[in-house]
Parts: structure tokens; sequence; C-alpha cells
């Protein structure tokens, strides 16, 4: 009974070290807390979707991620991008001979942003080592036991927020690629019994009304039909990825201007060394930097996003109030133009949450008492105060919360100008021909 219980210990004790080996190498350590650590799954989600192709994005170890040309990852990116720079070059050749309105010109441009997105985070990729670098740079200070303390006792981790944020928006985009694909649908079965077509079936009306410019061209059978779904579900969440990709970076960010904050409020009415308030500002100084650089690598997908997210609300609230025979095409407009409101407004939200964290500290550093005043706390008084930590589109505009508020003005002006300006677009249910 003895030997058997001993040799069950064993047994155990072999697969635990087997477990904790397994951890170690891909970094499954809750305790981390780096931004390499806590996007990692968010950088998974986007490789299924052809983008961001580093590897060894699970090792614990940030300095063996590198952009790899001999790798699956890298040929799968590649053959995403061939084909789907054939598929978007033939949709716009195909809407421009049929004659372009709003509804196609949105189409292009939803194909060319998306196209173009896939692109930058292919620039990205390569890049991907310097961003965790400068991450880990400003992050060193930040893993020290005084942050820890602060940050476990608040009970909410780096990598539950961007994960949590990430997985959400990505579930609700599932949830509008389903609406979409039913609405489709059901489009299709009122344009059937409208044209009393009874030589096609379903799937095949389906799919010769959703790609005309592909089935022209090539054959129908189920390899093409294989590649525009998988060319067609790749694209429609590269445009919601580039959003969550945006909210992952800001939150790496804002979450260290956090944790100097709650470090202030630990020691607020305190009296406090000269050498605390020194290191205070150098931590203060590393974030600041960190951000100035995301704003240099990150500018150009930032103004991206906010300028696409604009356009097509604008066209999607245009869109909710046209006449369709198919109540399924209601109900995906209008979802997934709240789901586009929710992660525009998310995105721009955590987006200016940079700046605000980065000044909140302000009102803690003037309430210090003057018979503990010293040169460092005064500078960092000074960086503050008048340090403008804040993220931007290229410097055409910059990620705080009055934006929001602008981009929602300009919304409303934009959409009355299309309802009063713009031709209503007729019901595609109805339009009985193919090619």
């Amino acid at each position: 009974m003895q030997t058997g219980s001993i040799d069950q210990k064993r047994k155990n004790n072999h697969w635990r070290g087997k477990w904790n080996r397994f951890g170690r190498k891909w970094g499954m350590r809750s305790v981390d807390g780096s931004f390499h650590h806590a996007v990692a799954p968010v950088l998974l989600l986007g490789q299924c979707f052809a983008l961001l192709p580093v590897v060894n994005i699970f090792n614990v170890n940030f300095r063996t991620v590198r952009f790899k040309l001999k790798s699956v990852r890298f040929c799968y990116t590649m053959v995403y991008l061939l084909l789907t720079g054939i598929h978007c070059t033939l949709s716009i050749r195909w809407y421009i001979r049929k004659g372009m309105n709003i509804a196609y010109f949105a189409n292009c441009v939803y194909m060319g942003v998306v196209y173009l997105s896939a692109w930058l985070f292919l620039f990205v990729a390569m890049r991907w080592r310097t961003v965790l670098e400068a991450f880990a740079a400003c992050e060193r200070s930040f893993m020290q036991d005084h942050y820890r303390l602060q940050t476990n006792a608040r009970g909410v981790s780096l990598a539950w927020k961007i994960r949590f944020a990430g997985f959400a928006i990505f579930a609700l985009a599932m949830v509008e690629d389903g609406l979409s694909y039913y609405s489709a649908y059901e489009s299709n079965i009122v344009q059937i019994a409208t044209c009393n077509r009874t030589n096609v079936t379903v799937w095949h009306n389906f799919y010769l009304r959703e790609h005309p410019h592909v089935f022209h061209l090539v054959p129908f059978n189920g390899f093409t039909v294989a590649v525009m779904e998988w060319i067609s579900r790749c694209m429609r969440y590269t445009w919601t990825y580039v959003d969550i990709f945006i909210i992952a970076f800001c939150y790496g960010a804002q979450f260290r201007y956090e944790q100097l904050f709650r470090r202030l409020v630990a020691v607020r009415g305190m009296a406090c060394p000269a050498n605390f308030w020194h290191e205070m500002r150098m931590d203060y100084v590393a974030v600041s930097e960190l951000v100035s650089f995301l704003d240099a690598q990150f500018g150009h997908l930032i103004l991206l996003a906010c300028a696409n997210d604009m356009y097509f609300i604008a066209t999607q609230l245009f869109n909710g109030f046209q006449r369709r025979r198919a109540i399924a095409s209601y109900v995906y407009f209008w979802y997934s133009l709240l789901l586009l409101i929710f992660r525009t407004i998310l995105m721009l939200y955590v987006g200016s949450g940079v700046y605000v964290a980065s000044v909140s500290p302000l009102q803690l550093l003037r309430n210090v008492s003057s018979k503990n005043w010293g040169i460092d706390l005064q500078r960092l008084t000074d960086e503050v105060s008048s340090g403008e930590n804040v993220l931007s589109g290229k410097q055409f505009f910059f990620l705080k919360r009055q934006l929001i508020l602008a981009m929602a003005g300009t919304l409303v002006t934009y959409e009355l100008v299309l309802l009063d300006q713009v031709k209503k677009i007729p019901d595609s249910s109805t339009d009985c021909s193919y090619f």
C-alpha cells in the first residue's frame, strides 16, 4: 500500500514537472506582468487571419521573438496577401464597370483599407522585436516589488485588460459576421422568390451574387468557394483587429502611468526621501519615452483606423435607413452600426486614457508639503504638468477625450448631407442579374 502511494506521488511530481517546464518554455506565467506576456494571445488571434507573422510569441524571453522569412506564418501571410490583392483588384474593376455608387464606393474603400492594413501589420511584424525592447526597457523598474504589490492589491492585471478587451470585441465581431451571413442568405431567398429562379440552389445563387467579380472568370466549385470564404473572413476580422491592436498597446502604456499613480497614492502624506522622487521621475520619463516611441511607430495605424471608422459609421447610418424586404438586413445593419460605434469609442477612450493617466499624478504632487519639496520633485511636477504624453494620428490629431465629441459632431453633419443629397440605393434583393 505504501509502495503504491509512493509511485503515485512520483507520477504526480513527474507530470507537475512537465507542466512547469511547459509553462517556463511558453510563458504561461501569470506573474510575469510584462506587455510581451499580456499581448501574446492577442497576437496569436491576429495570426489566425494572416497578420503579424512573428515566431516564439509565447516564449518567456521576448528576445527570442523575431520575424522569420522561412516560417509557416510568413508563408501563410504572403499567400493571403497575394490572393487578397487579386480579389481586391477584380472587385474594384467590377464595381467600376457596373457604375460607381455610394455602396460600391464603400466596398472599394473597405477592401483598400483592409488590404493596406494587412501590409502595415507585416511591416509591424518586421519591427516587433524593437517594439518589445522598448516596452522591456520601460517596464524594467515596474517589475519590482514596490510596483507589483500595488498592482496585485488592485487585482486587475495588464494581461486581463488586454485579453478581455481583445477577445470580447472579437466575440462581438463573430456575432456580426454571423448576422451578415444570415442577412445575405435571407436576401438570396427573397431574390430567388422574386425572380422565380428554379434552376439554381440557394447556395449557388448566394455565391454568384456575393462574388460575381470572381465567378464570371473562374468556375464555381467547392475549392473556389472555400478560398473566397477564407479571404472574406480574414478581411472582415482584419478590419476589427486594427482597433483591437491599438487598444492593446494603449493599455500597455496607460497601465504604467496608473502604476505610478497608485504608488504615489500609497505614500500620500508621508515624508519621502530625495532618492524616492528621483526614482519616480526616472520611471515617469521612461513611460513618456515609450509613449513617444509608440506614437512614432503606430501613428499611421491610428490615423487609418480613425478615418476608416468615421467613414463607415456614416455609411452604415445611411444604409440603415434604406428600405429592404429581408428583415435580417435591418437587424444586421443596426447591430453592425452599434458595434462599430462601440469599438470606435472604446478605441478612442482607451487611447485618450494614456494622456489622462499621464496627468493624473499632478494633483498628488502639488499636495506634497513644502518642507518635503526638492529638485527632483519639482522636475517631476514640471514634466507632468507640461509634458504632452499623448498618442496621435501622425500628428494630424491627438487622442484626447475632446476628440470623441469632435468626431461625433463631424459625423452628424456628414450624415445630414448624405441623407439630403445622396440618391437612395435600390434594394439589391430585387436585382435579377448576376453579372
